[in-house]
């Protein structure tokens, strides 16, 4: 993998945060796509020579999409009013949430490793 090809798979997997962020819904098979083209990007991250700083940079990045923390109060009296909202609108904004999160360490990811080079 070269440097321009990384750049381009961070943007594509920043792109596809974003996409499915601005949906409605975010269903299972959406979460299921990004983590196998997430597994290959480490995959192939793995394999390549890049310099310390793009590695530690990459390093960095928080993958992990089943987090769900995101979205929680942090007193009780607010969750109990939260309760009313449904376990699955809960879900979906906790969903939404981890995309975004991930979407800027992406951008800010991109930035940095550009700079870098």
């Amino acid at each position: 993998m070269t440097e321009e090809t990384l750049i381009k798979y961070l943007e594509f997997l920043k792109n596809e945060c974003l996409r499915h962020q601005n949906d409605n819904i975010i269903s299972d098979d959406e979460i299921n796509q990004l983590k196998i083209e997430i597994k290959r990007f480490e995959n192939k991250i793995k394999t390549a020579f890049f310099n310390s700083e793009i590695k530690q940079e990459i390093s960095k990045m928080d993958f992990n999409l089943e987090e769900e923390n995101h979205n929680r109060s942090k007193y009780k009296w607010f969750s109990f009013i939260g309760s009313f909202q449904g376990k699955e609108i809960q879900q979906q904004e906790n969903r939404k949430q981890r995309f975004l999160k991930l979407y800027n360490d992406l951008d800010t990811s991109i930035f940095k490793i550009k700079s870098i080079l």
